[in-house]
Formats: structure tokens, sequence, C-alpha cells
């Protein structure tokens, strides 16, 4: 046995090592050889007698690296031969953390320095290598405080940005991989190989986030525009439905204007912005904030239908309430079966791949958005027509007292009415403009909204960036 623990000297049995190689262990269980007087590393079984001839002709071929490198040799059989065809190799250099396929890339090390880009794809390489290949040698002593550093402003990163942030790491998962960097510190975990192999892998994945990014390339002000061009929601544009006028005055007058709801709803959920990672999460609200509107629904439109069907059970009941009550009672009942189906299907698929096709399909539809924000707005539309109809219905049976002896009761009960109809229509428009810092008046309002019903507010052009900005143009490209 040698110092690391995964390092084993050659076996014997059946299938020995040849003299100079070493057998290493990954923590995940495969085996890797090396070579330390000929600084070479493989994957390959050098057991068998075919690889470790052919490997031991390719390494006669090799310039010899210096200290603190290593080559990694790859040789595959039924391309050997006099060239160099079927060999793959990559050299290491331990003491500055970089690999490359070309050797003369490691050779100039200050020039390497001048270019960051070109230096982090090195150490990139050299990342990955290290987590596949742990066990022969020790973790570089700059790696731990190199790995805290990158995390601490992905921890920052997320503090300042929220669900804006795209660093690979989300906050809880870099609270917990800095209390892992925390523990791997302590001097009891010198020698261990997956410290390494966690270590070089985070490592990996920094250099990999920063080569995505185009790290090292940008000034700061091109940096903050390119970042609010991305993360921007006034970027993405949608394509209006070519029925639009028609969809906004079906909206306003026949659904009450509660689609656009659901449309702001929709719209909002289909954004990326920041990780993938804030897609389920996005989808996750949006389903959990869908089926608890269903839910009330569902209660409320249970409890007026069985106050309808008490109308209906009146025996004197005149034929204007009966219609209004049975109007009442069928709306109620399409508001608890949509909204039944709606919260099966909802719930039924809570995966975040799930949320690409139902925003494609959505937005892709004959009426796009605004069709499928229809549909989602029909169990809260037909319960306020049952309330309206049952409304209608208890008047309608109100007024059969007015030629009787009784009629002072009628007046009263329509007394009541408007005043309960004046205070619900003024809480209603004291709602519609609470959350709005402009204030309109009447006519205003109506300007402004008959304008909308004419023609959709124009889009303005603007730049489209290469990333994708909402679900729909991740699943068309792909």
């Amino acid at each position: 046995m040698v110092s690391r623990a995964s390092t084993l000297v050659a076996p014997d049995g059946p299938c020995p090592l040849p003299e100079g190689w070493l057998l290493h262990v990954h923590p995940q269980g495969w085996v890797y050889f090396s070579n330390p007087s000929l600084r070479i590393v493989t994957d390959q079984d050098i057991r068998l007698p075919a690889i470790y001839e052919l490997l031991q002709a390719q390494a006669s071929r090799l310039n010899t690296v210096g200290e603190g490198s290593e080559i990694y040799l790859q040789v595959t059989k039924e391309l050997s031969g006099p060239s160099d065809h079927g060999v793959f190799i990559i050299e290491v250099d331990h003491a500055h953390c970089i690999a490359s396929y070309n050797s003369k890339d490691l050779e100039d090390w200050e020039t390497l320095q001048k270019d960051p880009r070109a230096l982090n794809r090195r150490q990139r390489l050299y990342w990955n290598y290290l987590s596949n290949h742990p066990s022969h040698t020790p973790l570089p002593t700059s790696a731990v405080s190199e790995a805290q550093n990158a995390l601490l402003w992905y921890l920052t990163d997320n503090l300042i940005s929220a669900q804006r942030s795209v660093v690979p790491f989300s906050k809880q998962e870099c609270e917990d991989l800095g209390r892992v960097l925390k523990d791997v510190s302590d001097p009891s975990y010198s020698s261990s190989t997956a410290k390494t192999v966690f270590v070089a892998w985070f490592l990996r994945e920094v250099c990999s986030y920063r080569d995505s990014q185009q790290w090292a390339t940008r000034t700061l002000k091109e940096s903050e525009a390119l970042r609010k061009l991305k993360t921007s929601s006034s970027t993405t544009v949608h394509r209006p439905p070519p029925l639009l006028p028609v969809l906004n005055l079906i909206i306003r007058v026949f659904f009450f204007g509660i689609p656009l709801i659901y449309l702001s709803h929709v719209k909002t959920s289909s954004e990326f912005r920041g990780r993938f990672s804030n897609v389920k999460q996005n989808w996750e609200h949006y389903i959990e904030r869908l089926v608890r509107e269903y839910a009330h629904i569902l209660l409320i439109a249970t409890v007026l239908l069985s106050a309808t069907v008490g109308i209906l059970s009146i025996s004197d009941i005149l034929q204007p309430s009966k219609t209004a009550a049975i109007l009442s009672a069928l709306a109620s009942l399409g508001s608890i079966i949509v909204a039944v189906v709606a919260i099966w299907l909802h719930q039924a698929s809570t995966r975040a791949t799930d949320s690409f096709t139902y925003m494609y399909r959505a937005q892709s539809g004959i009426l796009g958005y605004h069709g499928h924000a229809i549909l989602l707005s029909l169990p809260p539309v037909l319960l306020v027509w049952a309330v309206i109809t049952f409304t209608v219905s208890i008047l309608a049976y109100a007024m059969q007292d007015v030629r009787t002896t009784s009629q002072w009761s009628a007046w009263l009960v329509f007394s009541v009415f408007f005043v309960i109809l004046f205070l619900v229509f003024a809480a209603l428009y004291s709602f519609s403009g609470l959350w709005s810092f402009q204030r309109r008046t009447s006519w205003t309002s109506w300007i402004h909204w008959s304008r909308s019903i004419r023609r959709p507010a124009p889009v303005k052009p603007v730049y489209q960036p290469s990333l994708p900005k909402n679900i729909s143009d991740i699943v068309e490209m792909v």
C-alpha cells in the first residue's frame, strides 16, 4: 500500500500489474493505472498484454514532461500504428492546475495568464481530469480556497438577484455546498480522494459557468446591459392572436375581465429568468395557485347549487323565477365540472418538463395565451353568472308579491337589493384601482377601454438575445 488509501501496488494473481505501474480505485469504484516514472496515466487495462504493448509503444515516442506534470494516454487498438492515429493525449500540469490536448498551450504560463478565457478552459479540462483520476495525486493546495471564493460569489449573487440570478447553484444549494467545503477543510480530510473528487467537480462547474458567460471578456457597462436584456420580461414578445379585438370584447363584457388575471399568471409562469431550476419553482407555484383558487370556487359553487335547488323546490314559484334558477343551477354545475377536471389535470403534471409542453401548447394555439386564459377563467366566470341568475331568480320570486296585499315586502326586498347593488359596484370600482398609482375618471377609463378593444397595444421592436426568454422558445429550439 502507498500513502493514498485507494492506490494499490501490483496484486498477486492471474492478472498481475506490469512492473512500475500502479492501480488506483476511484471512490465510485472504477480503476485506472499510472506509471510514476514515465508520468503516464491511463484508463485502459494494462493487465491485458495486448493493451500494455500498445501503451508501451506509444509511451516510448512521447516527449518527457517536467516535474509536477503528467500525460493522460489512451490508445485505440484498431487505429494504432506507426502514425499518431488512434492516440488520445492530454498533458496535465498540476503545478498551475491546467491541462490541454496540445502541449504547446502549456509552455508559456505568463502568456496564458494574459488570456483569462483560454486559461479558464485549460483549468476546466484540468478539473474534469482530476475529478475522474483523483487517487494518484493530492489535491492542489489552492483548490479549496478557490472553491470557497467562487461559492461566496454565487451566494452573494443569489441574495442580490434573487430569482433573476443566473449562477449555477441556488441559495439553498450554495449553503449546502458551503457546509461541505467547510468540513473538508479539516486536516483529517487531507488524503481523502472523495474530497478531491468533490472539489474538482465543483471547480469544473465553476469553469463551465464562466465559459458559458464569456467570462473576462466584457466591461461593466456591457455586462450590465446584457444581463438586463436577458432577465427583463419586457423583451419577451408574444404574438397576438388574429381575433384579438373580438377576444378583448368577449373578455371584458361576457367574462367580466377575469381572463386578464389568468393571462397575467400564464405569461409570468412562462418567462424564463435565471436558472432552469426556477422553471420548476414557477410551475409549482402556478399549479398551487390554480388548485387553491379552483378549490375555493368549488366550495362556493356547491353551496350556491344547493341554494338554487332549494328555490326550485318551492311549490308556488312562477316560470320567470324558475327559469332563472335553472340557469343558475346549470352555471353552477358547469363551474364545478370544469374546476374539478382542471384540478385533476393540473395536479397530475407537476414536473418541469410538463411545463414546457403546457406553455408551448398554450401559446401555439389558434387564440394563443388569450384563448387559454379564457378556458382557465371558466370556473369563476360561470360562478359569477350563476350568482347573477340566482339573484334574478330571487328578485323574480319577490315580484310575485307586488300585486298581493303584502306588496310592501316586495318593495322592501327591492330597496335592500339596490342598496346592496350600489355597495357592490362601489367596492368593485374601489378594488379595481386600488393597486394602480394612476387615478382615472370614469370617462378616461371608458376611452382607454374602448381603445384597447379597437386595437392592441403596439409592440416596440427590441433586440432579441440569443438565449430563450420563455418556455415555448426553448421547446421550439429543441
